[in-house]
């Protein structure tokens, strides 16, 4: 696993490390290549570059100069001969005793920002193999060649071998632009880093508006369709508000979240595409679902003081296909736990799993008074009614994909005041002195500071995106303009994938006796 190391600031020294994976026989180039990066970044020119010790050094304004160097990494979770370590070491000079923070902010992200080795590429798509198969899988066709592709995603290693399969399907990396999910990963400076050297148009998630008709208009000029694969309906508001000339440059959208169903279930007489939906999917909620909610289990307990759980009342509010799961993990580590939802059959079906309901949420904050109350609706579940129901010290975990699961501003509010808490979240004080603590500052636990699911868990949704996505480039197989379940359903179930699923995972006797993934070649554009 590729690891970035944070940053130890020394009074005479500032020492900044990245652990990267590499031939050895590559390690001095990579090292070059990151040397001239920064030199480049800090107004220098690769002649700048001198040997030294091993390594490389720049000679800096002020007479501060810096030494680049690149070792063998020991005490990594996973030593061997390809694992290294780039160290870069800025040492003050002149009359200053240390390097002016401003300075060291910057070195420190242009450091981070190391693109992915080849080696690196190989390890990430070896984990990703049922990706790769949906790309072996059409042969030598590229369906995606006439295609200007959009992705909303986490800046996660698996990413980088998505936005690989879009291009080896047909796409072209200077015709794609990434939306980017704003979340405190360890490798987002090495996944953008490396989309951007690939040619990726990158943009934050909060400028969808701008990216989605920059990318519309970029398709325009190359005489491209455009189609997208998004994660939390960050796209498909944006298309229906386009004039409809621009609508019809689209070809589709695949959504694998129900919080990206949501945001346009008010509009679907007005959706002037085919939408895929990945997210309602058999395949979505009966596999990923449960992956999903020991994830954020997991971590929300891991940021939690110490306490013990065994026996305390916990709250899931939303019986979905998450928060279903969610509820079972909680009652095996022997949580006493309520359910809500406002949808009345899965009321019903939670009461009759044997969970204590009511038909208003109020009513269980209040009887039930819960220590751990889980968000897993992919809506405001919590507002200011639900705050002044709680009277005892409680944490709110959310498990969707934004930070709108809990109405925030209404509880600052009403608190009377905010303060440090030992947990990793933000702390409220409420007028009858009990506290709320908001875990993860409200944004999804599951992605806090972590690396969510496992590339070999994440592999199979995103499998299915691509599955979408190849449909919806092919006119005689993508639907008619609106939401419908039941084709995406349909094409995920027909397109082989959960076969080799099957085949991979399922009964040893049934598993394919291949040793090792073949990745396949990416085209380069």
């Amino acid at each position: 696993m590729i690891e970035d190391e944070g940053t130890a600031l020394i009074r005479v020294v500032t020492a900044i490390s990245v652990e990267v994976q590499a031939h050895p026989q590559d390690a001095p180039e990579f090292l070059r290549a990151a040397a001239i990066r920064l030199a480049a970044a800090l107004g220098y020119r690769a002649e700048h570059l001198v040997p030294y010790c091993d390594g490389l050094r720049l000679d800096l304004n002020d007479g501060a100069w810096a030494q680049m160097t690149i070792l063998t990494a020991v005490g990594t979770c996973a030593p061997g001969p390809d694992r290294f370590r780039l160290d870069l070491q800025i040492h003050p000079g002149g009359t200053l005793d240390s390097i002016p923070p401003d300075q060291v902010r910057e070195c420190t992200r242009i450091w981070h920002a190391q693109p992915f080795s080849a080696r690196e590429i190989a390890s990430v798509a070896a984990e990703l193999p049922l990706m790769t198969g949906v790309v072996t899988a059409v042969d030598s066709t590229q369906p995606l060649s006439q295609c200007a592709v959009m992705i909303t995603g986490h800046f996660l290693s698996d990413l980088i071998h998505l936005v690989d399969c879009a291009v080896a399907l047909g796409a072209n990396y200077r015709n794609i632009t990434v939306l980017k999910k704003d979340y405190s990963y360890r490798l987002r400076h090495r996944v953008d880093a490396h989309l951007r050297s690939r040619g990726v148009h990158v943009r934050d998630c909060a400028d969808a508006g701008a990216a989605v008709s920059e990318h519309t208009d970029r398709a325009v000029r190359e005489g491209l369709r455009c189609l997208a694969l998004d994660d939390g309906g960050y796209v498909l508001p944006v298309l229906v508000d386009l004039p409809t000339h621009l609508q019809r440059q689209w070809l589709g959208v695949v959504e694998q979240t129900m919080s990206g169903i949501y945001r346009i279930e008010n509009r679907l007489s007005e959706l002037p595409v085919p939408v895929f939906s990945v997210a309602q999917s058999r395949l979505k909620g009966r596999l990923e679902s449960y992956w999903i909610a020991d994830k954020a289990v997991s971590t929300a307990l891991d940021l939690l003081p110490p306490i013990k759980i065994e026996g305390q009342p916990a709250l899931v509010i939303g019986y979905g296909q998450v928060g279903e799961q969610i509820a079972a993990s909680l009652r095996r580590r022997r949580m006493r736990v309520a359910v809500h939802d406002h949808d009345i059959l899965r009321l019903i079906a939670a009461h009759e799993h044997g969970y204590p309901t009511a038909l208003e949420l109020v009513d269980l904050l209040e009887h039930h008074a819960p220590l751990l109350i889980f968000g897993a609706t992919g809506r405001t579940s919590m507002s200011a009614p639900h705050f002044r129901a709680l009277h005892r010290n409680c944490f709110l975990v959310s498990t969707t994909s934004r930070d709108t699961e809990f109405d925030l501003p209404a509880l600052r509010e009403f608190a009377v005041a905010g303060q440090e808490s030992d947990a990793d979240g933000i702390c409220h004080r409420l007028p009858d002195g009990n506290l709320v603590t908001v875990l993860a500052e409200g944004r999804p636990v599951n992605f806090y500071e972590t690396d969510s699911i496992s590339n070999l868990h994440s592999d199979l949704v995103y499998a299915g995106m691509l599955v979408g996505a190849r449909s919806l480039a092919e006119p005689a197989v993508a639907s008619a303009p609106g939401l419908d379940p039941a084709w995406a359903d349909s094409v995920l179930e027909e397109s082989g994938l959960l076969e080799d699923y099957y085949r991979r995972y399922g009964p040893r006797s049934e598993r394919s006796q291949q040793t090792r993934c073949e990745t396949t070649p990416v085209p380069a554009k």
